[in-house]
């Protein structure tokens, strides 16, 4: 079966556990994102967060 190209990669839901500090610092990129008249989630945040420690870590493209 093929993947159509409108249909949205699997999903999976997470609780995230972090400090104040963490999340004040998430809510200010999110402003800064909406400020900056680039439509986002905290979500798409924070897979962009874990696509870029991927990247620094492993050296590859996620």
């Amino acid at each position: 079966m093929q993947k159509r190209e409108t249909e949205l990669p699997k999903k999976a839901k997470t609780t995230v556990y972090m400090t104040e500090e963490e999340e004040m610092m998430l809510n200010e990129l999110f402003i800064k994102r909406l400020r900056d008249k680039k439509k986002t989630d905290k979500s798409a945040l924070l897979c962009e967060g874990i696509r870029l420690l991927f990247k620094k870590e492993f050296g590859k493209k996620a």
